[in-house]
């Protein structure tokens, strides 16, 4: 048994009981962790209790065992060094943020480490708790953690002919996440996994300039290809796109 340190995000909550609940924490030098915490009420100046909410950042101290069932680890020391509670201050920048971390949690395995993707995850939840608009520090962070586990799509350029998707197409192009790019209309037909998207869009995955184009349409295509990648839709699409605004 040994005993790590390190700074963490409270990704998940997997399992919920009065006397424990099993986390999973992204920790910037030791990558996706998944713990149990026990005794969750407030602790005192002499015993330790983790009081510990989602999205929160902190230091963590955990026993790492090989041999625990499901490959948990032990919670030992929680100290937040902020709450994030802009976050919960809107449904849709909670909303945002939970999407984030359940990425996050998908598409990262247990023990490998991500240190650039942490700073990410924590800038993000930084500038949503006063963000006016949360959807494009969501797909601005979606890039920067695609690009790190090396699933961000190409962008500009048809995958197949590599002719440019200029700013005189009009229609649709698509994007395939099997093939990991966009189809002009010429070379879509030969491909059955496929989804629609206007050029622009298509423009901007490749440059990050928003202007004229809906951060939603971007974000469709990218939880399009998360879900690809996943083999199932992310949980919180559903609540994040109930409180959308186009």
């Amino acid at each position: 048994m040994a005993l790590l340190s390190d700074t963490a995000v409270v990704l998940r909550r997997l399992d919920y009981s009065e006397t424990s609940q099993i986390l999973v924490l992204f920790t910037r030098e030791h990558g996706k962790v998944r713990v149990i915490a026990k005794g969750i009420k407030r602790g005192t100046k002499t015993r330790f209790a983790p009081a510990i909410d989602l999205l929160e950042i902190g230091r963590v101290v955990w026993s790492a065992r090989s041999d625990r069932e499901r490959n948990l680890s032990t919670l030992t020391e929680w100290k937040q060094d902020r709450p994030s509670t802009g976050i919960r201050e809107s449904l849709l920048r909670l909303y945002s943020a939970q999407y984030a971390a359940e990425i996050a949690s998908e598409l990262t395995a247990d023990d490998d480490p991500h240190p650039i993707l942490f700073d990410e995850l924590v800038q993000l939840l930084d500038r949503i708790c006063i963000s006016s608009d949360p959807i494009v520090d969501l797909c601005l962070y979606l890039r920067a953690m695609l690009t790190e586990v090396g699933y961000w799509p190409q962008a500009g350029l048809c995958i197949s002919c590599k002719r440019e998707l200029i700013a005189t197409d009009t229609g649709q192009v698509y994007f395939s996440s099997h093939q990991g790019g966009f189809l002009c209309r010429d070379c879509e037909s030969n491909q059955p996994e496929k989804y629609p998207v206007h050029p622009t869009v298509a423009r901007v995955l490749g440059s990050n300039d928003w202007a004229n184009v809906s951060p939603w349409s971007v974000l469709d295509v990218l939880n399009y290809h998360i879900s690809h990648l996943m083999g199932k839709p992310p949980q919180l699409w559903h609540y994040l796109t109930s409180v959308r605004r186009n």
